[in-house]
């Protein structure tokens, strides 16, 4: 197989942080948060796969509005807040 990346470039690749039997889970701790190739590749993945993509914030942050019409939009999608 002919991989097509010189040395130096690697193929992008994402991770949830948890993976439960039809969730996958990735937690952000941050002030604010925008929409990221991260979350936007394990979205797709989650409806692709049909299993249920949970993104888990602090109360405290603030969600920018493309990624809120981004989790209107993708039913697989949740926004949950915690308390840290």
């Amino acid at each position: 197989m002919n991989i097509p990346y010189s040395r130096w470039q690697t193929q992008r690749r994402c991770l949830p942080d948890k993976v439960e039997l039809n969730v996958m889970f990735l937690i952000k701790v941050c002030s604010r948060l925008n929409l990221t190739y991260q979350i936007y590749y394990l979205a797709e993945e989650a409806e692709r796969r049909k299993v249920r993509f949970v993104l888990r914030v602090p109360k405290g942050c603030r969600i920018s509005g493309e990624l809120r019409q981004f989790i209107k939009e993708h039913r697989w999608t949740k926004l949950e807040r915690f308390e840290r």
